[in-house]
């Protein structure tokens, strides 16, 4: 296993670090979590809302357990709670507005774990103006007042954020009106680039990154005989191999956290990181100039979800652009299975896109999609009747 430091912070993370949000159940959990230790991942991402049924019955509860009795250096622990407006759900981490909120917040996730400090604490799912708010604004009763005050009593060593927000420039803000924070962790992968500015932004400042969803949800798995064509030298490697080497390439990058519920996955992702060649900057800039060339001299859709809820219609259009270019563009499996399954029963239908082109003026890339929605539907009805 291979680790690096978080920023500047002087701790050491497995390049592969555990999401604990996926388990199966207790036995699993716990299972994972030990056969995790054994390989070397050091890096746990909690969260008391996963799995939750009640306090003592929850994924982070399960963490506790599994850990009683391994020495705590051997573990870099991290928490976090959700900041929203409105009514706290403190036994599960949702909703925090208040310093008693979050404090009760930070005292349970300590507990369950059966742990004196963690090692960071993190604000959840930081993903619009007012989220940060909700946490940050001006005043003493706030949730980052409490991870502050927790901070300075030893509770925790380092403050955070979590961030699926697209648009990295208000995130960089962010961070620049609280520099307290020394690990972002944000989603990111190859076919999801629009956090890199703020990844690298975090980087130049110190702060550690952790990436969550280097698989786009399992989507990034298989094989793919397009990526040969960019990378021979990845010739033969499954497209999650391709992911995980492209996210730990970065420099910025300080652990990549996958929700490994089958040992099986956990071997084989442990297997990628622990081989010493990562992609260098070089293949990871001929990676990306590659496909956007086999995209037809079309830039990529990098994921920013800037064309989230313009649609009409109600279509997903970011989620059907995204799972488009896996199949068209990166001929990734799960992609063509997606494109197979629009236009069935429960599924987005792209022949019910009108060309309005108010997605295209959401657009910062300007990309053709219409044009997209009818090369969609096609592809589809070939793959059905394939």
């Amino acid at each position: 296993m291979q680790y690096r430091e978080v920023g500047d912070t002087g701790i050491k993370v497995s390049i592969l670090g555990h999401g604990t949000m996926r388990y199966q159940g207790r036995e699993n959990a716990i299972a994972m979590i030990r056969h995790g230790l054994s390989l070397g991942i050091n890096y746990f991402d909690c969260g008391t809302a996963y799995g939750f049924k009640a306090p003592d019955d929850c994924a982070e509860a399960y963490v506790g357990e599994a850990i009683r009795g391994v020495p705590r250096e051997q573990m870099v622990l991290s928490g976090k709670a959700q900041p929203r407006h409105g009514e706290e759900r403190r036994d599960r981490g949702l909703g925090i507005n208040t310093r008693d909120g979050m404090w009760q917040c930070i005292e349970g996730t300590l507990g369950r774990l059966g742990v004196e400090q963690l090692d960071f604490f993190q604000l959840w799912d930081m993903s619009a103006p007012d989220h940060f708010d909700a946490a940050c604004r001006p005043g003493d009763d706030t949730p980052l007042a409490a991870m502050r005050e927790a901070r300075d009593q030893g509770l925790v060593k380092h403050l955070g954020l979590t961030t699926h927000n697209p648009l990295p420039d208000e995130v960089i803000e962010w961070l620049k009106q609280v520099p307290d924070f020394k690990i972002v962790t944000a989603y990111y992968n190859f076919n999801d680039r629009s956090p890199e500015r703020l990844l690298d932004y975090a980087h130049e400042h110190g702060a550690g990154v952790v990436v969550m969803g280097p698989l786009r949800g399992g989507l990034l798995v298989g094989q793919s005989e397009v990526f040969a064509k960019a990378l021979p030298e990845c010739a033969g490697m499954p497209v999650q191999e391709i992911a995980l080497r492209f996210l730990w390439g970065s420099p910025s990058v300080s652990t990549v956290i996958s929700g490994m519920n089958e040992i099986a996955h956990m071997d084989q992702n442990a297997s990628y990181a622990e081989a010493a060649d990562t992609m260098t900057s070089e293949q990871r800039a001929r990676f990306v100039e590659a496909f956007q060339e086999f995209s037809g001299g079309e830039p990529l859709c990098s994921g920013c979800r800037y064309c989230a809820g313009a649609c009409p219609e109600g279509l997903p259009v970011w989620n059907m652009v995204g799972n488009y270019q896996l199949a068209a563009v990166f001929g990734v499996p799960a992609g063509l299975e997606a494109v197979a399954k629009m236009g069935t029963e429960g599924n987005p239908d792209p022949s019910k896109c009108t060309g309005c082109g108010t997605c295209v003026e959401k657009c910062p890339q300007n990309l053709p999609i219409p044009d997209y929605m009818e090369q969609m539907a096609a592809m589809g009805e070939r793959l059905r009747n394939a």
